[in-house]
């Protein structure tokens, strides 16, 4: 059973707000969680000389707590124990893995615009940085979910992934597929034949499916469909399949923490996450590598 003792959802003043709040309250709704924080940071150095001319010393902070108050009250209610938190830094990643370290928190909501609407700086930043397991809710996503893709590569944070989403459908009744890309040594063509290495390495892949269900037993019945790379990226492959299967939500495992930001996870879930998918996108840490 997945338990979420504390997450955070940040917020920016956006249209996107109003929606993030929902499905956060759909979560909760659904699933164990103690306690949500809902938070915003105002880089005070960014506002304009118009604005202090304008407004003057106005007690931005209280004006924008207020405002998400009012939100929060209409999209969230009392669905758990929460709190408004609004900061002034000038840092927004900074305050944010702060934020996570100081409440424990194990998952962070993050709403996604579309690529002409934004660049994404600070999502890609917080992927990097964030100590925690991160839910991107894209601005075209709908809140409710019945079906979840979870690619998989055997590694470590990749079963850890689907064991989330088997928890996660034993307790929101979704519908999983699993799903593995592969490559062929294309550079032992034409020295041996195509087919015999397409039927080669999917005899290999089902083997180590199998070794997976004998280990974990709960997901011997998740089906789980091979697609081979050819001329295609994993992440772009899993983009096509997504387009076919109609899914509301996939779930990557992220691998362990770098201290170096440009390494701290892999290159797959980072193309995945620049692509304007219409579905939520968990991007999951164990616990032992997010402490």
């Amino acid at each position: 059973m997945i338990t979420i003792d504390a997450m955070m959802v940040c917020l920016d003043l956006s249209e996107l707000d109003e929606k993030l709040v929902a499905f956060a309250r759909s979560l909760c709704e659904r699933l164990l969680v103690g306690k949500v924080y809902f938070v915003h940071n105002i880089k005070v150095a960014e506002l304009s000389d118009d604005f202090h001319e304008w407004f003057g010393d106005v007690d931005l902070a209280s004006e924008v707590e207020g405002n998400l108050h009012d939100i929060v009250t209409e999209q969230f209610g009392n669905a758990t124990a929460h709190e408004i938190l609004v900061s002034e830094e000038p840092n927004t990643e900074a305050i944010l893995v702060q934020l996570v370290k100081r409440y424990h928190i194990n998952l962070t909501l993050l709403g996604k615009k579309r690529s002409d609407k934004s660049t994404g700086t600070l999502g890609t930043k917080l992927l990097q940085l964030m100590p925690c397991s991160i839910l991107i809710f894209p601005e075209t996503a709908a809140s409710s979910i019945r079906k979840a893709l979870v690619p998989i590569d055997f590694s470590p944070s990749s079963v850890h992934a689907l064991r989330l989403s088997q928890n996660l459908s034993e307790q929101l009744g979704l519908q999983l597929e699993l799903l593995h890309v592969y490559r062929l040594p294309t550079q032992y063509f034409p020295l041996i034949s195509e087919e015999k290495a397409i039927r080669k390495a999917e005899e290999i892949v089902q083997g180590r499916f199998a070794a997976l269900q004998r280990k974990h037993p709960e997901i011997a019945r998740v089906p789980y469909t091979l697609v081979r790379a050819a001329n295609k990226s994993v992440a772009e492959r899993i983009r096509l399949h997504l387009a076919k299967g109609k899914h509301d939500l996939l779930v990557l495992g992220l691998k362990e923490i770098n201290p170096l930001p440009s390494l701290s996870f892999g290159s797959v879930p980072k193309e995945v996450y620049h692509m304007d998918l219409p579905l939520p996108l968990w991007l999951a840490y164990s616990e032992e590598v997010a402490k």
